[in-house]
């Protein structure tokens, strides 16, 4: 026996913004609306007291703040949200440039991009080299 219905989700438009509030983000969709858009980088954004979703890795191209924001679950070390490129490029991350998060909680999110970046991250986030 064959089942011949299709199973069909559907989603809310995040939309353009350019600021959001106690929402939840959930970064796939947002990038996937931002390409849809025409636009390659989630840019010019601002984010207050929201739930920013993956899973995801944001690659912070410049501009970018996060003020008093809970960056998410780093199972005792704050580097594990991290990661380190091993070449030039890092494909499948979610661009971000000229955006702020205020407020906002993380959860299956990592972060990667410069190693100016990362290090000012781990400091920020209170671990040890």
């Amino acid at each position: 026996m064959t089942d011949t219905q299709s199973a069909s989700i559907s989603f809310d438009a995040i939309g353009p913004g350019p600021e959001y509030r106690n929402g939840s983000i959930w970064l796939p969709q947002l990038f996937l609306e931002t390409r849809q858009a025409g636009g390659g980088n989630i840019e010019g954004r601002t984010f207050i007291e929201c739930l920013i979703e993956g899973p995801g890795i944001l690659l912070p191209l410049g501009g970018c703040h996060f003020d008093a924001c809970n960056m998410g679950e780093a199972h005792g070390d704050p580097r594990n949200l991290m990661v380190k490129p091993l070449a030039d490029r890092v494909t499948g991350t979610i661009p971000i440039q000229n955006c702020k998060f205020i407020r906002c909680r993380f959860l299956g999110v990592g972060f990667t991009g410069e190693q100016a970046f990362l290090d000012e991250m781990i400091a920020g986030l209170g671990a040890g080299a």
